[in-house]
């Protein structure tokens, strides 16, 4: 992964630009165009765009991992917890999979989602360690309102709205009873 945002940008639109020529000089070779008739073949171009565009949202996707660090750096310093850059990056990218209006009808209706993926959680819960449980149970004992001031600083950190949405006071009721739940099904005891 590369951990510098603009070297993960400059490396995306590099590979554009080489995946785009090397694909067009590729389909025109085996298609025995020459390069000249390229006004011609505006399909087979646009094919070749397509293939580089492909391969540099590939490249920008695995690259940049900045804000998952600082992200992650920002969970273990107020939640005293420590969690891997990778597992970080895959949290948000699960949280950016969540549109804010979704995030904000569930605010808005209370709606108790760790219910809805009560099975999963059951399913997952078995491949966690004790550590990893002692970890969680320490974070779901926390405040809520201590857990929104890192949704919070989370927010400032990625610039995802969904962390904002939830830091807000009027999440709070929401955040308590999807809590309650999720320590009812990983802690049944």
């Amino acid at each position: 992964m590369i951990e510098n945002r603009i070297i993960a940008i400059i490396s995306a639109v590099l590979t554009f630009i080489a995946g785009t020529t090397l694909s067009v000089f590729i389909i025109f070779y085996f298609g025995g165009y020459p390069l000249s008739s390229i006004y011609e073949h505006q399909l087979y171009v646009f094919f070749a765009v397509l293939i580089g565009v492909i391969l540099a949202s590939f490249v920008y996707g695995r690259g940049s991992n900045e804000r998952a660090m600082k992200a992650r750096d920002c969970v273990e310093e107020l939640l005293e917890v420590e969690i891997k850059t990778k597992d970080m990056w895959r949290i948000l990218r699960g949280v950016e999979q969540l549109p804010p209006f979704v995030i904000r009808d569930y605010v808005s209706m209370n709606i108790n989602f760790v219910k809805e993926y009560e099975e999963g959680i059951k399913g997952y819960r078995s491949k966690l360690s004790e550590e990893n449980l002692a970890e969680i149970e320490r974070i779901i004992d926390k405040p809520v309102p201590q857990l929104q001031r890192v949704l919070n600083e989370l927010y400032k950190e990625t610039d995802l709205e969904q962390f904002k949405i939830l830091a807000d006071p009027s999440a709070e009721e929401l955040i308590t009873m999807n809590l309650k739940e999720l320590k009812t099904i990983l802690f049944p005891d």
